[in-house]
């Protein structure tokens, strides 16, 4: 089922159903900002995340981690109802290795790209028929590797990640659906891309990233693994637990009561329009288990959400129902 969040001046519509997708496919300012990891939730999540273990909401060191990889080439995506532009063309097909993805939301509704890698030995057919009548994804996740990408941003706005690419068909995709629950990829919002290491051309050769990497951000089986403190700039995310998980970033209007966060997420999974409005700043798309990826934030001072809204192969029911999120409060150094 699809989770719509209204405002006044927000409306996006998050879904967990990267089935559709899939079958698509087959046809800062002076101040830097700085985060606190906000644990008040973890026991109003204790019981619901015992099964996975989470409700700690742990927190990882705050220390530098490996130099930003050198990228290979990098890609431009411009974002639109409901087509994706990207340059340079990638028709001749594009190099394989760590790619820097600099992702523009031009148009009027939240968009995102997550990009998905048929496993060896997978068809498209048989993808298909695992997504049938499927709206939560479950059934065909097990059949393709997520490999990251960027989550949800709002109109008007951009964000940046490295994402690595493996050789092979990977698919760049759009899976929020619109106001009327049809997922963008439905109308267009979807392609496949050839990786191989003889592509004739190589994508735009990418500038030297000589920024350091400022810590890591961890989807553990106990839950999100943040630094206690964040501030604006490059982030190592990984997937160190044997399930599929994103991070999907919200900044709220206003602080969710702690005796409330709970209630307010299941609200949330459960198609119901929450209190508080919420505002899309991105975040890394799914990844599967043992992936990895870069992803610069750009923080600013407020209340945020992290939400993990996807599901387990043939289980539509989301991870942010078990425990799967944590909230955080950014604020100006």
């Amino acid at each position: 089922m699809p989770i719509r969040i209204r405002s006044p001046r927000f409306r996006f519509t998050v879904s967990v159903g990267l089935a559709a997708t899939l079958l698509i496919a087959s046809c800062a300012g002076k101040d830097q900002p700085t985060a606190t990891a906000d644990k008040s939730d973890s026991s109003s999540s204790q019981d619901a995340g015992e099964e996975r273990g989470l409700g700690s909401n742990p927190t990882a060191t705050t220390q530098p981690s490996d130099p930003l990889p050198e990228p290979v080439q990098q890609l431009e995506f411009d974002a639109s109802e409901y087509t994706f532009a990207i340059s340079p063309d990638p028709s001749a097909g594009i190099r394989p290795g760590w790619t820097l993805i600099n992702f523009h939301n031009i148009g009027a509704e939240p968009h995102q790209v997550m990009f998905a890698r048929l496993k060896d030995g997978v068809d498209m057919a048989e993808l298909a028929a695992a997504g049938a009548n499927d709206s939560s994804g479950a059934g065909a996740i097990a059949f393709v590797d997520m490999i990251g990408g960027v989550s949800y941003i709002d109109a008007a706005n951009d964000t940046t990640a490295l994402v690595h690419l493996p050789e092979g068909t990977v698919m760049a995709m759009c899976y929020v659906p619109d106001a009327k629950g049809v997922a963008h990829a439905l109308m267009g919002m979807s392609t496949v891309l050839n990786v191989s290491a003889t592509a004739a051309v190589a994508a735009a050769t990418p500038p030297a990233l000589n920024e350091p990497v400022l810590g890591s951000i961890e989807m553990t089986s106990e839950g999100y693994q943040l630094p206690e403190r964040l501030t604006t700039g490059w982030y190592h995310v990984k997937n160190t637990d044997t399930a599929l998980h994103e991070l999907a970033l919200m900044r709220l209007a206003e602080p969710i009561p702690p005796d409330e966060v709970e209630a307010f997420v299941a609200d949330l999974a459960n198609n119901i329009v929450p209190d508080i409005e919420l505002d899309a700043v991105g975040g890394m798309g799914a990844m599967s288990a043992g992936f990895d990826g870069y992803l610069h934030l750009n923080f600013e001072p407020g209340d945020y959400l992290a939400v993990d809204f996807m599901p387990d192969p043939g289980d539509p029911r989301p991870h942010m129902l078990d425990g799967y999120y944590r909230t955080f409060t950014v604020e100006a150094s």
